[in-house]
C-alpha cells in the first residue's frame, strides 16, 4: 500500500520516538558496563603486574639454570636455582622454597634529657645524653623446609652478654601428629618465653620508644630452654621449660666454697633456677581492618641456688628499670634481694664482715628465702581502622622461705619483708594513624612465638612523594614493687622499723623484723610520635610526666636511717620525701634503621 505524505511523516515521527525511548535504558545498561569494565581492568592490571614478577623470577631461575648446565659438562644434576632480594635486607631462597636464608638487623640512636633527675645510687643517670641503644646483626633461614634457626647479637652488649637469639628450630607438620590441625614449632636454645604481647612485639616496631614499666619489668624475654608452639587462622598457642639467660647480670650462680657455719651450711656449687610458661591467644574479631585480640600468660619460676647476683631479674625486681627512657640510666624502682642472697650492706656487727651475702663472704648464708614465684599476664589489643589501643596487666607472687630468713637475719643480713610477697604493673595506650594506615593489617599469628604487631603497610612511602606513616600516641603506665605495710606510698609506713638485739662474741646484730617490702612506686605518662617514611625506617619523639614516685626502699637509708649503725637521719628522710613528691619531664627522641 502506497502511503500518502502525511502517513509517511507519522510513520517516521513514531520511529523516531520509539527509537528514543528504547535508547534511555541502553544507555545506563552501556555506563553500568563501563564501570564494570573497569573494574575488571584493574583486577587485570594486577593480575599482569603479579605475572610480570613471577616472569622476572622464572627468568633469573631459568638463566642461573642455563648458566651451570652449561659450565657442567658431565651430566651432574645442577643444584636447585636460588632467589635473590635485597628488598628488606639480603634474602635468598630456592626455586623450591625449601632452604633459604637473610641477613638482617637495627640500628637505634638514641638522645634524651630530664628536667629534674631522680636517679637512685649507684644509678643516679643523666640529665642529658645521647647513645646507642641497639645496635644489632641477624642471620636467619629454612632448611630442607622443616629447619629453622636463628642467630642475633647485639653490639651495645659486650660479649656472651650481647647473644639475643640463638637458636635452632623444628617444623612438624600437622599430618605428622594425632589429632592436630596445624604444624607445631619446636625451638631449643635462646629465644623469647611465651610472656606479654608487648614483649613479643619486636623492638622495631613499638610504638613507643621503650616499653611500659611493667613489661621490662616482670617479663622474662629471651631465655635458653624447650618449647613448642601451634596456631591456627585467629588462635597461637606456645608453652616451654626455660633457664638461663645471657641478659642476667651473670649466667650462673656463684660458687660458694666457704665453711659450712653454726647457722646454716654452705653448699659448694649452685644450681641455676629454671622457668616453666606459657601463653595463649584468641583473636574473636580479625579482619583486614579489624582486629581484637585477647591474650593470657603464666609462668611458673624456681630460682635453686640464684640469688640477686645472678637471677637479677626475679629476685630484685624492677633493678634495671629507668623510667622509660633508657638512654638516661636513672633507676627509679627496684626491691631488695628477695633471695637474702647479695643484700648489699650490713644491719649488725659481726666482726671482720663489710657485707654479709653469699656470694663471697664467710659466715652467710646461700640465698634460698623464695620458695618460688608466679607470675600471670592478661593482654587486650583492638584496632578500628587508624584507631588502636592496646594494655596489659602483670601481676607477680613471691613465696619465700621463713626459716631461711630468720638464719639471714640472725647473720646480719638485710632480710625484706615476709613469707610472701605481691607486685604488680599495668599499662594502656591510644594510637591514631593521621595518613590512616591500619593497624589491623599489622597484626600476625605466624610468627613463632605467637601473636604480635609486625610492619605497618605505609600506604603513601616517602621515596613516592608521600609523608610516609605518621601516628601519634597517649599512654599511661604504672608499677607498684611495694608489699605488704609498706604498698603504700606514706612516708611514715617505710619508717615502720623493729628492732632485736642478739649477744653474740660481744657484738651487736641486728635483725630487721619488716613488715614489708618496698620497692618503690611509679606512674607515668607518655605522649608519642611516630613516623616511618618508608619500610625499614622508623623516628620517634616521646615525653613522659612522672604522675607520681615513691623510692624504695634499698637500704636503711631510703628508712631515715645511715648506713653505720641505724642512726636516724632527718636528711634522709627528707630527702626521700622530696624524691617522692617530684614531677620530673622526660623527654627522648630516636632514629632508627633496621634491614
Amino acid at each position: 500500500m502506497k502511503l500518502g505524505v502525511g502517513q509517511r511523516a507519522l510513520a517516521i515521527a513514531a520511529f523516531g520516538l520509539f527509537t528514543t525511548a528504547s535508547a534511555i535504558p541502553a544507555a545506563a545498561d552501556t555506563a553500568t558496563e563501563i564501570r564494570e569494565l573497569k573494574e575488571r581492568l584493574k583486577q587485570l592490571e594486577a593480575m599482569v603486574a603479579k605475572q610480570n614478577v613471577a616472569v622476572k623470577r622464572a627468568t633469573n631461575v631459568a638463566n642461573a639454570a642455563q648458566a651451570h648446565v652449561s659450565k657442567d659438562g658431565h651430566g651432574h644434576r645442577p643444584p636447585p636455582p636460588v632467589f635473590v632480594s635485597f628488598r628488606n635486607g639480603l634474602f635468598v631462597e630456592t626455586e623450591d622454597k625449601a632452604y633459604s636464608f637473610k641477613v638482617g638487623g637495627r640500628v637505634q640512636v638514641d638522645g634524651g634529657g630530664i628536667n629534674t633527675p631522680i636517679g637512685l645510687a649507684p644509678n643516679y643517670g643523666y640529665k642529658g645524653q645521647a647513645g646507642i641503644r641497639r645496635a644489632r646483626l641477624e642471620v636467619e633461614g629454612v632448611a630442607a623446609k622443616i629447619w629453622f634457626y636463628k642467630l642475633q647479637y647485639d653490639f651495645a652488649g659486650s660479649g656472651l652478654a650481647g647473644i639475643r637469639d640463638a637458636y635452632i628450630g623444628l617444623k612438624v607438620p600437622n599430618s605428622e601428629l594425632p589429632y592436630a590441625t596445624s604444624p607445631v614449632w619446636i625451638h631449643v636454645g635462646s629465644t623469647y618465653e611465651p610472656f606479654s604481647l608487648d614483649a613479643m612485639n619486636s623492638s622495631k616496631y613499638i610504638d613507643f620508644i621503650e616499653r611500659p614499666m611493667s613489661v621490662p619489668g616482670f617479663a622474662p624475654f629471651r631465655h635458653i630452654g624447650v618449647s613448642a608452639a601451634s596456631h591456627g587462622d585467629n588462635w597461637t598457642a606456645r608453652a616451654g621449660v626455660f633457664t638461663a639467660s645471657f641478659e642476667d647480670a651473670n649466667f650462673a650462680p656463684t660458687l660458694i666454697s666457704a665453711p659450712a657455719t653454726f647457722w646454716a651450711p654452705v653448699p659448694r656449687g649452685g644450681g641455676q633456677y629454671f622457668d616453666v610458661t606459657g601463653r595463649l591467644t584468641y583473636a574473636p574479631i580479625k579482619t583486614e581492618h579489624e582486629v581484637l585480640h585477647l591474650g593470657v600468660a603464666g609462668r611458673y619460676h624456681q630460682p635453686n641456688d640464684a640469688t640477686g647476683a645472678s637471677d637479677d631479674r626475679m629476685l630484685r625486681v624492677g633493678n634495671r628499670e629507668r623510667s622509660e627512657a633508657n638512654i638516661l640510666g636513672m633507676q627509679t624502682l627496684g626491691t631488695p634481694d628477695l633471695s637474702c642472697g647479695s643484700s648489699g650492706f650490713p644491719l649488725g656487727g659481726i666482726p671482720g664482715n663489710a657485707v654479709f651475702s653469699n656470694t663471697a663472704n664467710v659466715g652467710g648464708v646461700p640465698g634460698k628465702c623464695v620458695n618460688n614465684e608466679v607470675q600471670y599476664g592478661f593482654e587486650l589489643a583492638a584496632a578500628w581502622g587508624p584507631l588502636s589501643f592496646q594494655g596489659e596487666y602483670i601481676g607477680m607472687q613471691v613465696n619465700r622461705n621463713p626459716s631461711k630468713m630468720l638464719q639471714s637475719a640472725i647473720l646480719g643480713n638485710f632480710t625484706p619483708g615476709g613469707s610472701s610477697a605481691y607486685f604488680n604493673g599495668f599499662y594502656g595506650y591510644g594510637q591514631w594513624y593521621i595518613t590512616g594506615e591500619e593497624r589491623a593489617e599489622a597484626y600476625s599469628v605466624k610468627d613463632k612465638n605467637g601473636a604480635s604487631f609486625e610492619q605497618i603497610k605505609i600506604l603513601h612511602p616517602f621515596s613516592k612523594g608521600g609523608p610516609g606513616a605518621i601516628s601519634v600516641a597517649a599512654r599511661y603506665s604504672a608499677m607498684n614493687l611495694n608489699s605488704g605495710r609498706w604498698s603504700g606510698s606514706g612516708l611514715y609506713n617505710m619508717l615502720t622499723f623493729s628492732q632485736f638485739v642478739l649477744q653474740n662474741n660481744n657484738a651487736t646484730a641486728v635483725i630487721a623484723n619488716q613488715a614489708g617490702i618496698a620497692g618503690g612506686r611509679q606512674e607515668n605518662t607518655t605522649l608519642g610520635i611516630n613516623w616511618y617514611p618508608d619500610n625499614g625506617f622508623h623516628f620517634q619523639a616521646n615525653w613522659t610526666h612522672v604522675l607520681h614516685w615513691s623510692a624504695p626502699l634499698q637500704g636503711p637509708s631510703a628508712l631515715g636511717y645511715s648506713a653505720a649503725g641505724l642512726v636516724p637521719s632527718p636528711l634522709l628522710a627528707l630527702q626521700g620525701r622530696y624524691q617522692s613528691q617530684s614531677h620530673p619531664d622526660l623527654f627522648e627522641v630516636r632514629a632508627q634503621v633496621y634491614w
